[in-house]
């Protein structure tokens, strides 16, 4: 009698013999799936010695192993050596790079620009190659940018990328260091043109320069439906929270992304195009996969463009070498070219979740299929040769739906758990949702490409752009009731410091706080527009707070500015307000728009409590002149005080001694435990004996090197801290988390080990 695993501990052979035979099916059919996912595994064990990754290897090495292919096991062994050793060698290269500059050097390169500038006021910024070296860096400079495929001559500084300042700040050193970008050079002394950019850079960014004007002609380019039609053709990113966040909520930002949906949808028209034309199917495979290449390019080649692409070539190479196709096949030789090519793209989260979807949709969708089957059901007592017309079109309907929804599925349960990781949120409702645009993406991606071919006919693109608008409304009102379905989305919190907290951010010299006591969330303040959208909002949706009240301090657009996109990013429904009236523009362009939104805005005034939550309110101490607004923003700052379960928390904002001396000589009350305070333009902030008055133990002061009045001066620290209240200079510490613990105030930097606690 054969031994058994109950009386020896050794498997019965037959049941060994069954193993490796199931485990040869397995690799059989997709051996280059297995090879992908041994490249993987080195890759991330060279990139930093992740234990679980020696497991991916030692399954995807053993199944190819038990499968008795043992060439496949040393060839693939070598393609995944030969990934790790590249990637460890890149990333041993960027580290001591890294450590050899420091803090940062005097510099001078030549370098050549190798994307399209991105400009953010009078700067601009660009990924730069070293003519002479090949190191890759970002360069900033200030001016008009450079064209793409220049080489420039810059003078300034190599600095290492600043680490994040605030609690879910976009990590831009991991961002750059998955670029392969080791430093920043920094333009001090202006970058001069070397040499023009080659023919070939131009015509290329002609070409796509025409494209773009192609698909929006005839309509306003500053409209929402222009800009779902740039995101859904070209994958540009609309750059207004408005428009993007139903896409959010609903799980459907991937229609803005060129991706495999939109590289297939190419393929799928230029194969219609061909049968149309009557060109044989083999005939017909190679100007696909070149027009599916072609559109790749169109879009910038982005990388999960480039996957699909090449994913649709090695499935279409089947057809024309006559083997049957596998789309785990395709998958894998598309994952070794990410790997082999460059192998940080594996950690960026296109990359994941296009992968990620792709091996989902493959593995799941036939038996997510099942929970869809009821809607293609004939009728049980007719038979399908009785079918009229109208019966055959409603089963194909329901035919066509079933599938879809099932596709949709198995994606949505390829990507959750990668959004909820990276992004905090689930999106059930992204299941039909994902459905729903994704058909219309069909029509508008073939208008948009009809009309770029046509558009040397006078009259036809614009027409048929008009069209395109129609759809693109539609996407975006299918997007906005989506949104709003209860359980629709859920946000998971991440990174929050505290069960309750006070969070006031780093955003140099503009200001912004949050509050949070486990349930409400008020904003105080909101930074400027760019620093709202970099830091702020990223931010808050890490840790899934949505606040329903703000307040604004003063009138000044690096306070109320990110208060403008809050009304659209979050649910707020009141707010509180200095003045109604002031000459800033984006102080009145946020008072438009809570009007827009039905936002309950009033004007702050002394002795009114206003409540946040049951034993949280804000107190008003003084009201600027709601009629002399032509004085500076920060002669109209409103100084409110947060009581927060018997602390005490002054914002002072700007603030200068005019306004300290006119609160103490009218006798105000304005202890605090801490205070929050900026600086202001042209008067000096925090007096010695506002400071006594107040008793504060803690003050936390905003800071930024430019411009000079928003530095902390080194004597008004010192003297501050020889009065006993300790000094968080922003500059040093980044943002700084408020807590309460029991009878205790925690202060806490987010940057270096500043801290402190306060007793009752």
């Amino acid at each position: 009698m054969p031994a058994t695993s109950s009386t020896t501990g050794v498997w019965p052979e037959a049941q060994v013999r069954g193993l490796k035979k199931r485990a040869g099916r397995w690799v059989e059919r997709r051996p280059l799936l297995w090879a992908a996912l041994m490249g993987v595994a080195t890759v991330l064990l060279a990139d930093g010695g992740k234990p679980w990754a020696l497991l991916i290897l030692m399954v995807a090495g053993g199944a190819v192993w038990a499968s008795g292919r043992r060439s496949w096991f040393v060839g693939f062994g070598l393609l995944a050596a030969c990934a790790g050793l590249i990637h460890g060698l890149d990333v041993s290269e960027r580290r001591t790079a890294r450590e050899a500059l420091g803090d940062g050097a005097d510099a001078t390169r030549t370098v050549r620009l190798v994307e399209t500038p991105k400009t953010f006021g009078r700067a601009w910024a660009a990924q730069v190659v070293d003519r002479d070296h090949g190191d890759r860096m970002r360069l900033l400079a200030q001016g008009a940018p450079r064209q793409r495929g220049s080489v420039v001559e810059v003078k300034g500084r190599l600095l290492p990328p600043e680490r994040p300042r605030n609690p879910g700040e976009f990590d831009t050193p991991d961002w750059l260091d998955r670029q392969g970008v080791f430093a920043v050079l920094k333009s001090t002394r202006g970058v001069s043109l070397v040499e023009a950019p080659a023919p070939r850079w131009a015509l290329g960014d002609a070409i796509r320069a025409g494209f773009r004007q192609a698909v929006t002609e005839g309509l306003d380019p500053a409209s929402p439906e222009a800009a779902v039609i740039l995101a859904v053709v070209l994958g540009e990113h609309p750059g207004d929270d408005v428009l993007i966040e139903p896409f959010r909520l609903t799980g459907t930002l991937h229609v803005f992304a060129v991706s495999g949906l939109h590289v297939g949808m190419v393929g799928l028209m230029a194969w219609g195009l061909f049968r149309l034309l009557g060109v044989p199917r083999r005939a017909a495979i190679v100007p696909i996969i070149l027009l599916m290449f072609g559109y790749a390019w169109l879009t910038g080649m982005k990388p999960p463009a480039v996957r699909a692409a090449w994913m649709a070539a090695v499935l279409l190479g089947a057809f024309w070498f006559r083997r049957r196709p596998d789309m785990g096949n395709a998958l894998g030789l598309a994952a070794l070219c990410v790997l082999l090519f460059d192998g940080d793209l594996i950690f960026t989260v296109g990359v994941q979740l296009s992968f990620g979807v792709v091996l989902a949709i493959g593995l799941l969708t036939r038996p997510v299929s099942r929970w869809w089957a009821w809607m293609e059901k004939e009728e049980p007592y007719l038979p399908r040769s009785l079918y009229g017309p109208m019966r055959n079109g409603w089963l194909r309907t329901r035919r066509w739906t079933s599938g879809t929804l099932s596709v949709s599925t198995a994606a949505w349960m390829g990507s959750a758990p990668l959004t909820a990781w990276h992004f905090g949120i689930l999106t059930p409702i992204a299941v039909p949702a994902s459905a729903l645009l994704g058909a219309m993406v069909f029509p508008l991606l073939g208008l948009a490409l009809i009309g770029a071919v046509l558009a040397p006919i006078p009259g036809v693109t614009p027409w048929l752009n008009q069209r395109n608008a129609s759809l693109a409304k539609l996407m975006l009102g299918t997007a906005e009731v989506g949104a709003k379905v209860p359980g629709g989305h859920l946000a998971i919190p991440r990174d929050r410091p505290a069960e309750e907290f006070l969070l006031v951010f780093d955003v140099e010299g503009d200001g912004a706080a949050c509050w949070f006591d486990g349930e409400q969330s008020a904003l105080i303040d909101g930074g400027g527009r760019w620093s709202f959208e970099q830091v702020v909002m990223p931010s808050m949706r890490r840790m899934a707070l949505r606040p329903t009240s703000m307040v604004a301090t003063h009138p000044d657009g690096g306070h109320v500015g990110g208060l403008i996109g809050a009304m659209d990013a979050f649910p707020i429904e009141r707010g509180l307000a200095p003045v109604l009236r002031a000459l800033g523009p984006t102080y009145r362009d946020w008072l438009q728009t809570a009007d827009l939104r039905g936002v309950s805005l009033k004007r702050g005034r002394v002795g009114i409590r206003y409540q946040l939550s049951e034993d949280t309110w804000l107190e008003v101490l003084d009201e600027p002149d709601p009629w002399n607004w032509h004085v500076v923003a920060d002669e109209r700052v409103m100084p409110v005080r947060l009581h927060w379960r018997g602390w005490k928390i002054l914002f002072m904002s700007d603030a200068g001694w005019a306004i300290e001396r006119k609160l103490l000589n009218a006798g105000c009350d304005v202890q605090a435990d801490v205070i929050v305070a900026g600086r202001h333009g042209r008067d000096a902030s925090l007096g010695s004996r506002f400071l006594k008055a107040s008793g504060a133990r803690a003050v936390v002061v905003s800071h930024a090197d430019f411009p000079a009045e928003e530095r902390i001066p080194s004597l008004w620290r010192e003297s501050t801290e020889a009065l006993g209240c300790r000094v968080f200079h922003q500059g040093e510490c980044g943002a700084v988390v408020i807590s309460i613990d029991g009878d205790h105030l925690s202060l806490k930097g987010w940057l270096g080990d500043e801290s402190l606690e306060i007793e009752r």
